[in-house]
């Protein structure tokens, strides 16, 4: 089952590149998040995060995220809410304001020194008009991810495989999965409230007349409270 599974994440990444004349990107991505119980099985969670893209030249998004999640199910579930306010870097060449709001549910199985976990997550961008029209406003996606962490006992160390397809639902023109997200991460306890993640991730466009290939490499903090 578990080489089931990388290999469909290996499949999955590498069918995007079956498509001709793509081009390719290379940015990066620093983060931090904090996430506090709030008691029982309420947790509340805060994230910033950078990124720049165009070859590291252009900064391309500033996010500020707030959530409160409720787990439930023997631990396996959880039920999360998300509001986002993005500073982002649009085709026009200035910067505009977005909102977005998501709700998701994520599964957990544990084998052994393995976690599965599946997210279903519908998400909904919202962008401001007085920077310009837009076709789609709200645009939703739905996205979908299958993960798999690896973690010896009492090790520092804690490693991950994700792999996650965006589908536009409400775009009569292109209403398909229109991109895939591939994600390897270490991640090291550096207390026990604190860890430093990197990661390297793969966004790669799907069914699009001009795919672009965008390749991030990241360093996140987290806080755990």
């Amino acid at each position: 089952m578990k080489r089931l599974l990388l290999i469909v994440f290996l499949l999955s990444s590498f069918a995007a590149y079956a498509q001709s004349e793509r081009t390719t990107d290379f940015g990066g991505i620093v983060s931090a998040e904090v996430g506090v119980g709030l008691g029982g099985p309420f947790g509340l969670s805060v994230e910033e995060e950078l990124r720049c893209d165009h070859d590291f030249a252009q900064f391309d998004r500033w996010l500020n995220s707030v959530g409160i999640d409720y787990t439930c199910w023997h631990n396996r579930m959880n039920i999360g809410l998300t509001a986002d306010y993005i500073r982002r870097h649009n085709d026009r060449g200035y910067y505009e304001n977005r909102g977005r709001l998501g709700v998701q549910v994520t599964y957990t199985e544990t084998f052994r020194r393995f976690k599965f976990q599946v997210r279903s997550k519908a998400i909904g961008t919202f962008f401001d008009e007085r920077t310009g029209e837009h076709r789609i406003n709200p645009r939703l996606y739905w996205r979908n991810r299958v993960k798999v962490t690896y973690q010896k006992p009492k090790s520092r160390f804690k490693y991950a495989l994700s792999t996650e397809l965006f589908w536009l639902t409400n775009d009569p023109k292109k209403g398909y999965v229109d991109n895939l997200r591939t994600v390897l991460s270490m991640d090291y306890r550096l207390a026990r409230n604190y860890s430093l993640s990197a990661f390297v991730r793969m966004d790669n466009d799907l069914q699009m007349k001009e795919p672009e290939d965008r390749f991030y490499v990241g360093l996140t903090f987290k806080a755990k409270y």
